[in-house]
């Protein structure tokens, strides 16, 4: 697990080293590449700090997405963007293409999902209520709902984001509102 920062000082190092293994993922061809002590080096950091702050490689990558959520909360789009949570929401995964190339790199996008169902249960009970999280089976509808979202979200990446953020905005309000089984008709005993 990755360290809550406490000074200023610590919260600076530990984007260094997030940054650094960023930078490592989008180079290497294989996580087992990259090192604790290359990542200190790039970071200008020490072995000791490193474990003051994380208790693995792994976790600099778990507290790098979790960062990216955070940021996602104080994101302003451009003035080309329609204001609203679902263009804001693709405004800003379509801004995090390096961080989307590295986990797509080392096979790690499911941590998004997987990361940002934490992030919403702590930080946006809104949204977590708008997801399900509050219903029976809460934890499972959010995870099934996070899931389809980050999975639009992957696939448009993987597109090189062929639509545009207002289409993925329309597209997921209609997947959103559309129901997934639709009733069978009224079987009319006049008609047979």
């Amino acid at each position: 697990m990755y360290r809550q920062c406490t000074t200023e000082k610590s919260s600076i190092q530990q984007r260094k080293l997030e940054q650094c293994m960023l930078e490592a993922m989008l180079k290497k061809d294989s996580y087992d590449e990259i090192s604790i002590s290359e990542l200190c080096r790039d970071a200008g950091l020490s072995r000791k700090t490193f474990y003051r702050l994380f208790d693995s490689k792994s976790d600099v990558i778990l507290a790098m997405v979790d960062q990216t959520f955070l940021d996602s909360q104080r994101y302003v789009p451009g003035p080309e963007i329609k204001p609203g949570g679902l263009h804001h929401f693709f405004a800003f995964w379509k801004e995090q293409k390096r961080l989307l190339n590295a986990l797509n790199r080392h096979n790690c996008t499911a941590l998004l999902m997987e990361r940002a169902g934490v992030f919403i249960l702590r930080e946006d009970n809104d949204l977590a209520h708008v997801l399900g999280a509050d219903l029976e089976n809460g934890r499972e509808i959010l995870r099934f709902n996070l899931s389809a979202i980050f999975s639009l979200v992957i696939s448009w990446y993987e597109s090189g984001y062929a639509k545009s953020v207002d289409e993925m905005a329309a597209l997921l309000m209609d997947l959103m509102t559309t129901p997934m089984v639709r009733a069978p008709r009224a079987v009319d005993p006049y008609r047979e």
